[in-house]
């Protein structure tokens, strides 16, 4: 190998192969996950040359001109063993993605490898001790975090006083900040690691009153704020825009939540504000299209906007798991999840009374939404005016509505007091709302939310289990732990990455470790990297070999002699695109019934709506058709679905919509969808219907 090192002292590139030291050759080192490294030492007695320097250039290729090594190094050459009178200097550099500031390849990020066949003639093969056996484990048990589980629907009856409601559980929301967004635009310059902007004309800037907008070239979508990350629409959001103010004339779109790119007719909620022939209003965009209230408003004052999401489902996007098994990358999970979307959109002016509600300018739903979007705060056909804070929370799982007792639907907003809200939340559960805010006599609050409790699942590989079974063998390699990074959200998330254990597990090569070794050029002409798979045709067979460590080793010799050195192995810390660990939480009770975790299953109930509710029964739609010979069956135990137990069965409905009889003040009721299989299968989750409501 050639050896060139530039010093940066304006002499350019120097050969600095003569004066490699023959009994410490010259050694290139790549390492899976870390960066790769040359290393040497140099005589340069009686030479010119100068000891290198740290960050000094050093490449290495081989006789054909190939370049095999290129970086830089991570500081002076020192003398060779540490002695200063040391005939020798070492050095040690680091590839040149180290110096700009990147990272390593980082095994994290596993895919299908580039295979290399060799023939068992050309390479001595050594193998070592067998991998751990959980590298082997074939019924394997997954858990996350905590995760939303059962879709709760908690019912309520206003009397006109009682200002405190105290929910059966906490609803669920996701550990960390609830705060997603939170902006005051006083910084000299507008933070281009949160916003990106779009801004032909230079109309939106950064001064008195926070976010200036100056107008627009007429144009939708060409003047945009944005922010930078995708916006997840699972649980509950709350969009905010404070002291909005706005001058006759202004046109575009604030506080939009967009499908793709910036524009009305992706708009899946925002508002519209109207400029057309000196106009001063605001209505609501839903699914591109402007709809409901029509408000006015005024110049000089200040207003606040808020746009609030709702979908019953938290996560939207679904986690993957990939697992490098014998070379090729297989891939468990992701996808999205499709849901509808509650929507209400309010404007407030900020002049009026702090007791006054805010102006609903729509209050709806629409029946499908996108898993993310893209938040655009301002998208300016005309807008001039000012934004002084923007915010976007995630506020939970939980969404309140409101049944007088004409019928009239009406989503209660959560808030602090003084926001014009209706209630406030605490996050154990208690719901309460401001005075002047109080539901009504005979009013029916129905609060909707997510249950918590830890994701977690187990799956057996069916061939070895099927195996177990005809050698009557005892059970199967079994392990049970935890996905640490990235964390699953879900029990799906725990499925995906249980099945790409298994897939690792029941590779060719997984439990063989060892290395290969061969002259550079002879077995195979190409440069062999981490991740690679070497395939060599043996006496036995054909071994399938994953490379995770490459040393090249110079001969000192002409022609070329070069020594590569493979480390194979197949195991979790290799082949996994997540990492995994044997702890678990002291007080989990690990699943043990394989048949919920199926892949085809009736699919959950996620809203139940309770229509009626009289002193002796709950009108209850299922808001979807039951499988053919399927059915709804509802009990008073989340625990027997499936069984033959009928001691706390309510009943049995082959129709969506059904009617649960009441018998107390408070009641539980747990609903799942099973179909016509025998035994039938049934939802993975259950929707659960609370209860505190008066018998007369």
């Amino acid at each position: 190998m050639l050896l060139t090192i530039d010093n940066n002292d304006g002499l350019g590139g120097i050969d600095y192969t003569p004066a490699l030291l023959r009994d410490a050759p010259l050694t290139l080192t790549r390492r899976r996950g870390e960066w790769a490294c040359c290393t040497g030492t140099l005589d340069l007695t009686g030479t010119p040359l100068p000891i290198p320097a740290s960050r000094a250039r050093v490449l290495v290729s081989d006789t054909t001109g190939r370049t095999l090594f290129l970086g830089y190094l991570q500081s002076h050459a020192v003398p060779s063993g540490g002695r200063a009178h040391s005939e020798g200097v070492t050095f040690s550099a680091l590839e040149a993605a180290w110096l700009a500031g990147g990272l390593p390849l980082d095994s994290l990020q596993p895919q299908t490898a580039v295979t290399h066949t060799l023939l068992g003639s050309d390479v001595e093969l050594v193998y070592s001790t067998t991998e751990s056996a959980e590298n082997l484990a074939t019924d394997v048990t997954v858990v996350g975090s905590d995760a939303a589980e059962d879709y709760v629907t908690e019912l309520f009856r206003g009397d006109g006083t009682t200002q405190t409601f105290a929910l059966a559980h906490a609803p669920f929301r996701e550990s960390g900040s609830t705060v997603l967004l939170d902006d005051s635009f006083d910084d000299p310059l507008l933070n281009t690691s949160r916003w990106t902007k779009h801004d032909p004309g230079s109309y939106l800037s950064l001064g008195a009153g926070g976010l200036r907008v100056g107008g627009g070239n007429g144009m939708d979508g060409a003047t945009v704020l944005q922010w930078n990350d995708p916006v997840e629409l699972g649980g509950t959001l709350v969009a905010e825009a404070t002291n909005l103010l706005l001058t006759t004339g202004s046109d575009g779109l604030l506080m939009g939540f967009y499908s793709a790119g910036v524009t009305e007719g992706t708009c899946i909620a925002g508002v519209r504000v109207h400029g057309a022939a000196g106009a001063h209003t605001m209505q609501a965009v839903v699914n591109g299209t402007e709809t409901g209230t029509t408000y006015t408003f005024t110049n000089s004052h200040e207003y606040v906007v808020r746009v609030r999401l709702h979908c019953a489902e938290l996560q939207r996007v679904r986690g993957s798991y990939s697992a490098l098994v014998d070379g090729t990358l297989q891939t468990f999970g992701g996808g999205v999840v499709n849901a509808p979307l509650s929507i209400v959109i309010e404007a407030l002016d900020l002049g009026l009374a702090s007791s006054t509600p805010a102006t609903v300018l729509f209050d709806g739903a629409i029946a499908t939404s996108p898993p993310q979007c893209v938040f655009a705060p301002v998208n300016s056909t005309q807008i001039t005016g000012s934004i002084q804070r923007v915010t976007l929370h995630q506020t939970g799982s939980a969404w309140v509505v409101s049944t007088a007792t004409d019928g009239t639907l009406t989503t209660r907003r959560s808030g602090t007091t003084g926001t014009g809200a209706d209630y406030a939340l605490s996050s154990t559960g208690m719901l309460t709302f401001d005075p002047g805010r109080v539901p009504q006599p005979g009013e029916l609050l129905t609060v909707v939310y997510r249950r918590s409790s830890p994701s977690a699942a187990r799956r057996k590989d069916g061939a070895s289990d099927q195996a177990r079974l005809q050698l009557a063998l005892p059970g199967l390699p079994a392990w049970a732990g935890s996905v640490t990074r990235p964390k699953p959200r879900s029990r799906e998330d725990c499925i995906a990455a249980a099945e790409a254990l298994l897939a690792l597990a029941t590779g060719t090569a997984t439990g063989r470790a060892g290395h290969a070794t061969w002259v550079r050029g002879t077995a195979t002409a190409d440069d062999v990297q981490p991740g690679d798979l070497l395939s060599v045709a043996t006496a036995t067979g054909t071994q399938r070999l994953p490379v995770q460590t490459v040393t090249l080793t110079d001969g000192n010799a002409s022609p070329e002699w070069v020594t590569m050195r493979a480390d194979f192995a197949q195991s979790r810390p290799a082949g996994l695109s997540f990492t995994v660990d044997k702890a678990l939480p002291a007080d989990l009770t690990l699943p043990n019934n394989m048949k919920q975790y199926k892949s085809i299953l009736p699919e959950t109930i996620k809203k139940i709506q309770v229509t009626v509710a009289t002193a002796s029964a709950l009108q209850v739609d299922s808001g979807s058709d039951p499988p053919a010979n399927g059915g709804f069956e509802v009990r008073r135990s989340n625990a027997n679905f499936g069984s033959a137990t009928t001691a706390d069965l309510v009943l049995q409905s082959p129709v969506r919509s059904f009617s649960i009889p009441r018998q107390a003040f408070a009641e539980r009721f747990f609903v799942r969808m099973y179909d016509g299989s025998t035994p039938p299968n049934y939802s993975a989750v259950s929707s659960e219907v609370l209860t505190s409501l008066p018998l007369s």
